[in-house]
């Protein structure tokens, strides 16, 4: 007997855009797009590409196919086309989850971003944000960071992947075998301790050469 997937609830991605018109990806599963960054005058499209592929390995169904491919996505954009948000857009659009979340039935956002100081959790305004998601709900999931070198342990030192409350994502390196028994860190996904001593990241996932989908004219591409 075939069982199908339950319904995933709609994951929220704060990022660089979602390219809505990949639709052998995302179909009409982009139930929201609103631009949150303050430098982008084009709306909520995808200028570094980086959203995209996100959002495809999260939900999409195109040739290499996401986790929860019956998800709705929510595209939040933050960041212009060399990657960089201003934190204060970032929590701009953690407040708009919390104001629809119901709306959308969002459970789950996806932070794939670090900011740019050393902090603590304790009095961090996006670590205070995403805090905010958590105990309203929303599971926030977020990368450890991109800044470990050759593999030594660097700590995962930037909001939000370094607050106890959310699930800290590092990069697994598959070392071009499925076998799980090759596998390593990959030599620039940040780990160790947080500024407040928690181990970090929570868990690992493919995270090195991906396949996904990003716009034509995007910086990635």
């Amino acid at each position: 007997f075939y069982n199908p997937a339950p319904q995933a609830p709609a994951i929220a991605v704060v990022d660089s855009g979602v390219d809505t018109t990949k639709l052998a990806d995302f179909g009409n599963r982009v139930v929201a797009s609103v631009n949150f960054c303050s430098t982008c005058t084009n709306g909520a499209v995808d200028d570094e590409g980086h959203g995209t592929m996100v959002a495809s390995l999260a939900a999409g169904t195109g040739l290499y196919k996401g986790v929860a491919q019956n998800a709705p996505i929510v595209n939040l954009r933050t960041s212009d086309a060399s990657g960089a948000s201003r934190t204060s857009d970032v929590i701009a659009a953690v407040d708009w989850i919390l104001q629809n979340k119901a709306k959308y039935n969002i459970r789950v956002a996806n932070f794939s971003l670090h900011s740019a100081n050393k902090a603590s959790f304790l009095n961090d305004p996006l670590d205070k944000a995403v805090e905010n998601l958590w105990l309203n709900g929303v599971v926030v999931v977020a990368a450890a960071g991109n800044y470990a070198v050759n593999g030594q342990r660097s700590g995962v030192l930037y909001a939000p992947g370094n607050d106890p409350f959310v699930i800290t994502v590092g990069a697994v390196d598959l070392n071009g075998d499925a076998g799980t028994a090759t596998h390593t860190n990959a030599p620039f996904s940040a780990y160790g301790y947080t500024p407040d001593g928690f181990a970090k990241p929570d868990l690992g996932a493919p995270g090195r050469y991906m396949i996904g989908p990003v716009p034509a004219t995007s910086t990635l591409a």
